[in-house]
């Protein structure tokens, strides 16, 4: 076997070593894909859990934050702000998982379904504009009322 051949084969070996590599690779980057969503996924679920559980409080409670606000002693209004606030959060860092690519658009909607229709009851509308609208970034506002007014 003189030189050239044994070049050949050294090309060749190096080529298929390559194309292992990109495949590999690709493999790669797909798994950490689905980690990168699925844990994305489980924090939304955890910070939603946390504010549906300040929002339990009582029946009643959630029954009149949602109709008015107004009528909410101070206690129960800072409860209703923290819930709130914590589920607004958790929609916040959806609707920009999504604005990443990490959560598709059907998954976005039927996720922030719930807020939305919350949104148009006038205790959740009055939290809205006198407080919520100001803690989260012009974007997800944006998103929020257009949403709200369709």
């Amino acid at each position: 076997m003189n030189w050239d051949a044994i070049g050949s084969i050294a090309e060749l070996i190096a080529a298929v070593g390559g194309v292992a590599a990109v495949v590999y690779l690709a493999i790669q980057i797909r798994l950490n894909t689905m980690a990168l969503r699925s844990s994305a996924i489980d924090s939304w679920v955890t910070a939603v859990a946390l504010g549906n559980d300040a929002l339990s409080k009582t029946d009643e409670f959630s029954a009149t934050a949602f109709a008015d606000y107004d009528l909410l002693s101070e206690e129960d209004r800072r409860v209703f702000n923290r819930a709130m606030a914590q589920m607004f959060n958790a929609l916040e860092a959806l609707y920009f998982h999504h604005a990443n690519g990490v959560v598709d658009e059907r998954f976005l909607r039927t996720k922030m379904q719930p807020i939305f229709m919350a949104l148009r009851q006038p205790g959740a509308r009055a939290w809205w504009e006198a407080r919520g609208r100001h803690l989260f970034d012009p974007r997800f506002v944006e998103h929020i009322e257009a949403e709200v007014r369709s």
